[in-house]
Formats: structure tokens, sequence, C-alpha cells
């Protein structure tokens, strides 16, 4: 049932070789601009063409390049020559974020869904150095993406722990994401990371966050060391999406007839026994819970169940462990007493 996006993974395989990146980009002083491209989600696949009509020699549409069943689904993609483009995401009632070194932007919409518009957009960058190349140390990526998220902060971006994910103070969510016996790759944006904690990361991290009640954004970034050079290229992804698709995210709709609703309702029960897992390991390498942590409402699934997600409160991890509760359950033991 908890997966992580089927489009964004396929997304996100993008190579980091030195034959698909330029090491230095033109300098644009006294020349003509780079071309910018203007994004959202929700907006239909005609706004977004409107709003792009100058750059329309970099676009390129493909229907359904997957062959996903029968979903009639259009990719979009722009490609920037020399990752030299800037991208920038606007949203109603959020303040635009704009970014440089952009090598491609793209996005997916649905042909049976009109009044969805575009789904998902994703913007990839490369993090450049002081003199403009692409080949970079370790503390220019610090530096950039330190730059990024202050950016981000001042914009009302806040951290986004999923339903599933464990309750941990801000503090712990470094040493559990870094820890070589938990699964969670999703560090919590707000760790003020040093330079030190920064080079341990691994070449592909995540952060989630989400701004108000209706965008969420997912950021990765991912590094490849190139000996020849003895340097780095880090791409950092922004992927934006509705709250519709944040869900869908880690909910699968596996039919054709699947609703939100009915989807939502069937992997409640199962929802608290996810988080219990993330918890579980939490403990074990030696982190504390803390259960009295308000969860975010997820506005649409209130509405359209009735279901408040700021109330999940998951078995007790202090009581059993995981496995043992599974094997009281498979047992045909009556679990309840284990919920709040």
């Amino acid at each position: 049932m908890f997966r992580y996006g089927l489009f964004k993974t396929v997304l996100l395989a993008v190579s980091l070789s030195l034959s698909t990146i330029a090491c230095s980009k033109n300098d644009t002083k006294g020349n003509t601009m780079p071309p910018h491209a203007y994004v959202s989600v929700e907006e239909s696949p005609e706004t977004f063409k409107k709003n792009n009509e100058d750059i329309k020699q970099y676009w390129s549409f493909d229907d359904n390049p997957l062959n996903i069943g029968s979903l009639g689904v259009t990719f979009y993609e722009i490609n920037f020559p020399s990752n030299n483009g800037t991208a920038t995401f606007n949203y109603p009632n959020i303040p635009s974020l704009t970014v440089d070194n952009v090598g491609m932007t793209s996005g997916f919409y649905i042909h049976d869904k009109p009044k969805r518009g575009i789904q998902s957009v994703r913007i990839d960058f490369f993090v450049p150095n002081s003199q403009g190349s692409y080949a970079v140390t370790k503390k220019d990526a610090y530096v950039a993406v330190q730059k990024l998220f202050k950016q981000l902060e001042e914009q009302g971006w806040q951290n986004d722990r999923r339903v599933t994910s464990a309750r941990i103070s801000v503090q712990d969510s470094y040493a559990y994401v870094t820890d070589e016996n938990v699964s969670s790759s999703f560090l919590n944006y707000q760790y003020p990371l040093t330079f030190d904690q920064f080079k341990q990361l691994p070449s592909l991290q995540f952060w989630d966050l989400r701004n108000g009640t209706d965008v969420f954004l997912d950021i990765t970034m991912q590094y490849n060391f190139e000996e020849e050079i003895n340097n780095y290229f880090y791409m950092i992804s922004l992927d934006f999406s509705s709250e519709k698709i944040h869900i869908n995210s880690y909910l699968s709709y596996d039919n054709p007839d699947d609703t939100m609703e009915s989807v939502f309702i069937e992997a409640y029960p199962d929802l608290p026994q996810a988080r219990l897992y993330a918890e579980t390991q939490a403990l074990e390498i030696g982190l504390d819970v803390q259960q009295d942590q308000p969860d975010y409402t997820l506005p649409l699934v209130l509405e359209r169940t009735g279901i408040d997600t700021s109330k999940f409160v998951s078995i007790d991890p202090y009581k059993i462990t995981y496995e043992e509760f599974m094997q009281r359950k498979e047992a045909g033991e009556d679990m309840t007493p284990y919920y709040e």
C-alpha cells in the first residue's frame, strides 16, 4: 500500500556524468538573459504553454511514454542548454521561488482528469561554485544548500512529517537518518546541519516540506564524484505537488476505480502499524519517541473521509515491539488495547 510515488521514481533517474554536465556557465553579463520557465501545479496545460510561449523551442511533450495501462498520461519536459536556465515556481498565496542553473523542469497531467491540471512539477538544478563551475567541493554544496533552506524558511516552508513517520525531535532526526540500521532517508530540513555532518550524508538524500495546506515539496539531493577532476557534481531536485498527489505518493491507487476516499479508509488501520515500525527503529538505536507530538491535519482527508490525521496515535512502542505486535495479531489476538 505504501510507496514513494511511481512518477517521482521514474523522473528521479538522472545521470550525473561529465558527458552531460557543462563544467562552467556562460557569462550572461551584457548578453541575452538565460531562458526562464514559469511552472506551477494544478494549472492547466494551456496556461503552462501560455506562460512559457517565449521558450517553446525547449519544450517536449510525450503522451504516456511509460505505457502505464490505460492511464493516458502526458509528460512534459523543458530542457535548457548547458544547464543555464532559470525556473520560477508560482502558486496562489505562496511566495514565488526562483532558482538558477536549471537543467530541466518536468511534470505530467492525466487526460481524463482535466480539472486537476498539471499534477506534479519538478525542477532540476546544479550547484555551482563561486567561479560558476559545476565541478564543486562539498563545501560549495553545503553553502548552496544552507542558502536554499534559509530562503525556504523565510518563505514559510515547514518540515512535513508524514503520518507514517517516526515522531522524533528535530535534534534526533540527523542521528536517525544516518544510522545504517534505519531505513529512512528523510531528514528534517530545519535541523541545523554543520559542515562535518553535511559531509556524512549519503549520495542520495531527501527532505519533505509543505507550505500551508496546499503545496508539498520534496527535495532530493544527489551527487557524483569525478576522479578525473577530483571534484563533485551536485544536482538538487525540487518536486512540487498538490495535497492530492502528496497523499498518492504513499497510498497506491491500484485500480482505475479507486478513489482517495476509499483507499485512505482501507489503509487507515495499517497506518499506525507503519508508524510503529519506524518508531521501533528509532528506539532500537537509543532515540526517544515523542508520542504527544502532533501530526499535521491533511485537510482533504478530513473533508472526504472524516479522518483527522492529527489525531493519529500509534501503538505504544514502549509496551511491545513491532515484531511482537505482528505475531500477536497474526495469531488472532485482539490488538485493540494497543491503539489509543
